[in-house]
């Protein structure tokens, strides 16, 4: 039997070994490598590359950490691979963007998330999307309430939307207020306030949200 090659990825230590404990004992998985840090995976993903990688969402001290762009440059390198994320927190909107990016699957960090890992990754080797019972319950729940009071987004004031939009589409908040003839803290206080009725607790989150409600 052909084994499913795995890569793991994260910047903790006690991480990396932890799954890789859990992984060992499985016969149709052989552990191929686990790094910590973001630049010694693209290298590795070249070096010795693998079916499926279990990979934290987020790497300290990396300016471009969060999965989404961390995603796009795995894929880059290694177009085929398979990406289980892990993470110890992530909104919906985070959990779903990623899945949309091409995730392959999104565990957390906890009891539930490491008994599921093995279950992930072979669904992940199948070309199948993963995601724990609590998470995708979770993920039903919002879209539930999401069809039955329609789009957050609506909840927005015309300037605060506009905001935002201007906000996703990659424009400063000094450039907007240049842009609709507004103060700097006006467009500040109409981005926070909009962000505060989506739940974005930044900019990355901010984005994922609005492209998950025009998207869906």
């Amino acid at each position: 039997m052909k084994k499913i090659r795995v890569g793991i990825a994260d910047d903790h230590p006690f991480i990396l070994l932890g799954v890789e404990h859990l992984l060992r004992p499985c016969p149709d998985m052989q552990v191929c490598f686990k790094c910590e840090s973001i630049g010694r995976l693209l290298e590795l993903l070249v070096e010795m590359p693998v079916d499926v990688l279990v990979c934290d969402y987020e790497f300290e001290g990396d300016p471009y950490a969060d999965g989404l762009n961390l995603l796009d440059r795995i894929q880059r390198v290694a177009p085929a691979i398979r990406v289980v994320f892990l993470s110890s927190h992530s909104s919906t909107h985070i959990i779903s963007a990623a899945l949309n990016a091409g995730a392959a699957g999104f565990v957390g960090k906890g009891p539930e998330g490491f008994v599921s890992l093995a279950a992930a990754i072979r669904a992940a080797k199948n070309k199948s999307l993963f995601l724990p019972d609590s998470i995708a319950n979770r993920m039903l729940s919002t879209t539930g309430r999401a069809a039955e009071g329609g789009s957050s987004l609506n909840s927005l004031s015309e300037k605060e939307s506009t905001v935002v939009r201007m906000i996703c589409d990659g424009m400063s908040i000094g450039a907007i207020a240049e842009r609709l003839n507004r103060s700097p803290k006006t467009v500040s206080n109409q981005k926070n306030a909009g962000m505060k009725k989506l739940g974005a607790r930044n900019d990355v989150e901010l984005v994922t949200i609005v492209r998950e409600w025009y998207c869906s």
